[in-house]
């Protein structure tokens, strides 16, 4: 992708959008209705919700809490991206007033459909101030990213950390040599083999006894219209796949994205989703790999915490003045917490 492609893209590309909402993923069943709005020169990606899943900005308490005082919290309005929780464009123009305007729908979309509420999730710095000049609530939490720093080699990297976590992240790699791990573009996956990759994604939630968010046509519809920046880490033991991670690549940065295994193996998921992927950047040039939010074990990987930003807009007042007094307490806590972490 050219260098002025906003970063996080890929993932509001129509193609990508069109996998999860074509293949079923993302539905008026499962609780996602889209109400897309297109302007001349715009777009943003909305979806009535009836739930808080697959959103990664989590609310349940504020659902509660309107229950509590005999409100409904849901039917809401959540701009954001399903199930991927990658800072992007949300409010989708080239231009500053068309931004405004998509703001401005946004809210007149909410009070359409009743909704309690609207929320912009993982929107870039420029967005969530055009957001707050407008009156909506800023909210932060962590997610973790490396970046290259300059560094040659998977040795250089180490040798920038201190001595705990670099003797740790050795010992964690010597543990699972016996597995042998290859990487593969999502286009040169084979047809027969999508069963079983997909049956090793599947498992992670399985055993927690939930539902997939994707299906298999969903992967395979993204390989095909990401061939090469869809990329899968595959683990084998004794010569059968055990696990496999995927990622996407977009522009200098690298995504993690799921991971999967047939069986517990301590250490394997740090190796595929953290370590490989350190190692693919360094190869290619990548210059940061967006791990994800929450997990703070990520630090002790090598990857540096930063904001994940969200706004939203609440429709009774009187919640939105005790949320915003809840959101500005939260930042501060956070904030506290990354000062005493950097001490």
């Amino acid at each position: 992708m050219p260098d002025s492609t906003p970063a996080g893209a890929l993932f509001t590309d129509p193609r990508y959008i069109a996998a999860l909402e074509d293949c079923g993923c993302v539905s008026p069943p499962l609780g996602w209705t889209p109400r897309h709005i297109q302007l001349e020169q715009g777009r943003a990606l909305c979806y009535e919700k009836s739930h808080s899943w697959g959103e990664f900005v989590f609310d349940f308490e504020l659902a509660r809490a309107y229950r509590q005082y005999g409100l409904r919290y849901y039917p809401k309005l959540v701009c954001a991206v399903p199930f991927t929780p990658v800072p992007g464009p949300r409010l989708i123009a080239p231009q500053e007033d068309t931004r405004l305007q998509l703001a401005s729908a946004l809210r007149e979309q909410t009070r359409s459909l009743g909704c309690s509420s609207a929320h912009v999730l993982y929107l870039p710095e420029a967005e969530l101030q055009l957001l707050q000049g407008q009156g909506w609530l800023r909210r932060d939490q962590r997610r973790y990213l490396w970046q290259a720093r300059g560094y040659g080699s998977f040795e250089d990297f180490l040798a920038g950390l201190s001595s705990k976590p670099r003797k740790n992240i050795r010992r964690e790699r010597r543990q699972v040599a016996d597995f042998t791990i290859h990487w593969r573009h999502a286009g040169e996956i084979a047809p027969e083999r999508w069963p079983q990759l997909y049956a090793l994604y599947a498992n992670t939630y399985e055993v927690r006894g939930q539902a997939p968010y994707f299906n298999q046509a969903c992967l395979q519809a993204w390989a095909q219209a990401f061939p090469d920046e869809m990329r899968f880490c595959l683990a084998e033991l004794d010569g059968e796949l055990v696990a496999m991670a995927f990622f996407f690549v977009d522009g200098d940065t690298l995504y993690g994205r799921h991971w999967g295994a047939a069986a517990r193996f301590d250490l394997l998921h740090f190796e595929l989703c953290y370590y490989q992927g350190i190692e693919l950047c360094l190869r290619e040039g990548l210059q940061r790999f967006d791990a994800g939010v929450q997990g703070g074990h990520k630090r002790l990987r090598g990857f540096d915490a930063a904001l994940a930003h969200s706004a939203h807009w609440f429709e009774h007042e009187g919640f939105r003045a005790a949320i915003a007094r809840a959101y500005a307490e939260e930042s501060r806590l956070l904030a506290s917490a990354e000062a005493e972490t950097e001490d």
